[in-house]
């Protein structure tokens, strides 16, 4: 399914299309191995198939760029997404200028670009004094090696992608279309029952579209594209009347409900911990033999019932610890080490998405 466009009288949901890229996925992915944040399995995965010396060369090229970030935007003009091959060769054909305009954001052209004499002093200055330079993050990337010698850049970083591309992407490109697929039919639902403003936010977390870049280009397109290989939620970029918007294809409906659950999971326990009375009452558990009672407790701990019991009751709540009732008479408490043992995992979970 490589291009679905939504019919709609809502004014924000008619400038949005879904599409799938595998140039994205490419460039993303390679960004990932770098900074494998929620990725981080597939990422040891891929390194240990790939060659030493393309990791080394990886690190040099993607590295100082933001780990490959400011490459992004190289693909936003690229007619056939799912081309892989015949991007690596429209980015090889650029001319120095053209190149230059798309690393640093398009936010000044190409033409000012070429005034600017393709040293590293006068594009500096150039970006300054555009109104958008604050947003490059360009500027705190090293321009002298790139500007050392600008079509040798370029043929270091088209050459990594064609070698990435012959050694492992292009097996796994087909594995990834059913998750795009699968994320383009849960968003394009989502869109359906909400109005585009709502669904734009939902997936961005902005609640108002990005500035026209340059003025003159009012947004005509907001282009949402699943990637598999995200480390991160999303990644935006815009300019000439486009928003584009790389989201994690794992992020489905069902999946952020889950992950709000544990979000909920992991407050509620760590609120539980955060009273030296409850982890005085939680250690004595712990070191009991599942035959801990509230009465026991409020006597060791020289606390009153009532107090034992609000703290049990959180506990509880918390999923710390789990109660038991032995003889039918007298209510026991054990220490439930699952949520425990696992709770660094969910905890990760929910800072990565």
């Amino acid at each position: 399914m490589p291009l679905e466009v939504i019919e709609s009288t809502d004014p924000i949901a008619s400038l949005i299309r879904f599409q799938t890229s595998s140039v994205y996925e490419m460039m993303i992915s390679l960004h990932t191995l770098l900074k494998p944040g929620s990725r981080a399995e597939w990422a040891s995965s891929a390194r240990a198939k790939l060659p030493a010396d393309f990791l080394v060369e990886l690190e040099q090229v993607y590295g100082p760029y933001f780990k490959g970030a400011l490459f992004f935007e190289l693909g936003v003009d690229y007619p056939d997404q799912n081309d892989v091959p015949g991007f690596i060769r429209y980015v090889e054909a650029m001319d120095p200028a053209t190149f230059l305009f798309y690393y640093v954001g398009r936010i000044i052209t190409t033409d000012e670009i070429e005034q600017s004499g393709f040293t590293e002093d006068g594009l500096m200055t150039t970006l300054r004094e555009s109104p958008y330079g604050e947003h490059c993050w360009c500027m705190q990337a090293p321009l002298d090696v790139l500007l050392a010698d600008v079509p040798g850049f370029q043929r270091r970083l088209v050459n990594l992608w064609q070698r990435y591309w012959d050694l492992y992407f292009k097996d796994q490109v087909a594995s990834l279309y059913p998750h795009w697929d699968q994320a383009i039919g849960d968003k394009n639902a989502l869109l359906n029952r909400i109005s585009g403003q709502e669904f734009y936010e939902h997936v961005t977390g902005k609640s108002a579209l990005m500035p026209a870049l340059p003025a003159e280009y009012p947004t005509t397109e907001i282009v949402f594209i699943p990637q598999y290989l995200m480390p991160l939620p999303v990644y935006m970029f815009y300019g000439y009347g486009n928003i584009t918007v790389l989201f994690d294809s794992e992020r489905t409906e069902a999946r952020l409900a889950e992950i709000h659950r544990h979000k909920e999971q992991v407050l509620n326990i760590f609120k539980a911990l955060s009273d030296g009375s409850r982890l005085d009452v939680l250690r004595l558990i712990a070191q009991s033999k599942s035959d801990m009672n509230g009465k026991k407790i409020a006597q060791k701990l020289n606390l009153s019932a009532s107090a034992v019991s609000r703290h049990l009751t959180q506990l509880k709540e918390a999923g710390v610890i789990v109660e038991d009732t032995q003889d039918n008479r007298t209510i026991t408490y054990e220490l439930q080490m699952d949520t425990l043992k696992t709770l660094s995992e969910v905890l990760l979970e929910v800072l990565y998405h």
